[in-house]
């Protein structure tokens, strides 16, 4: 289900949030060229959308991402992680695109993660999705 579209400042879209009540996490579907502000206001939103879900889980999806965004890696490490902790994120899938040259965000952002909270970087959805299901089954039993 089409939680919302997020669009930029020339209207086109550039997120879609879904929510699956089946794998009870929040889909963020990037699309298009990451400009900070986009990766912001779109960042906060899935986090908002997940903790109205309650859930703790989100598939990071930039599979459809043109070009690196390497400019938000220090707002993401400022702003964002203890946005996503105090949200309630528990599991965090990234499907990077490798063809984007984004991997090296990625890498940096993961980096600045560390273990604050579980998260996969990965180049295949189906190997994203099986992690982000093992990782919430792990993460409800021990709830």
């Amino acid at each position: 289900m089409i939680l919302e579209e997020l669009r930029s400042s020339t209207g086109k879209i550039f997120l879609r949030i879904s929510y699956d009540a089946h794998t009870d996490w929040i889909h963020a579907d990037w699309i298009g060229y990451p400009t900070p502000d986009n990766v912001a206001r779109g960042a906060l939103a899935y986090l908002d959308h997940m903790q109205a879900k309650g859930c703790h889980a989100v598939l990071n999806d930039n599979r459809n991402l043109v070009g690196a965004w390497d400019q938000s890696v220090a707002w993401l490490a400022k702003e964002w992680i203890p946005y996503a902790l105090r949200s309630g994120l528990k599991c965090w899938a990234h499907i990077d695109n490798t063809d984007a040259f984004s991997t090296k965000s990625a890498s940096a952002l993961g980096a600045l993660i560390k273990d604050r909270f579980e998260y996969g970087i990965f180049d295949d959805v189906e190997e994203a999705r099986a992690w982000l299901k093992k990782c919430r089954s792990s993460f409800m039993q021990h709830a």
